[in-house]
């Protein structure tokens, strides 16, 4: 399981409570500092051996292996290179995985920015189909066509 932009984990923790003794979860985010965060609250606990952080680059997610699931939640819109992005997940993911994308609508996300980024994900190789309704928030899932 991989989450990009996990900030100080709020899914992070639970994530890697459901991934079972031998999951893992990769937690990437471009701040060193979210990653100290969720590193002082996981020490000292199982969820250490379960959890591996990583320090995003401004252009490379900085992981590699394959994913079944990945989280993107309120962070995409950050991403300056959208098109590169989701190119990166797309080598990432497995055959059968999916991608749960999370934007903001309040101020930050319109319906027709979250189009634009649905449409690059798909330019990427990507198929969307919608996600969950979630409060005050976009999603669609994203498989690999």
């Amino acid at each position: 399981m991989l989450e990009v932009g996990c900030g100080p984990g709020f899914f992070s923790v639970e994530l890697a409570s459901r991934v079972g003794k031998t999951g893992t979860v990769v937690c990437a985010d471009l701040q060193e500092g979210m990653l100290e965060r969720l590193n002082v609250r996981i020490a000292g606990t199982e969820l250490e051996q379960r959890i591996q952080l990583v320090k995003c680059e401004e252009d490379s997610i900085n992981v590699s292996g394959k994913f079944d699931f990945v989280l993107l939640f309120y962070m995409v819109h950050e991403v300056p290179k959208k098109d590169r992005f989701f190119q990166q997940l797309r080598s990432l993911l497995k055959a059968n995985g999916s991608v749960l994308l999370v934007e903001p609508k309040l101020f930050h996300v319109s319906k027709e920015e979250f189009k634009r980024t649905t449409h690059l994900a798909n330019e990427a190789g990507f198929v969307n189909t919608p996600g969950p309704k979630l409060a005050f928030s976009w999603s669609a899932i994203l498989t690999i066509t």
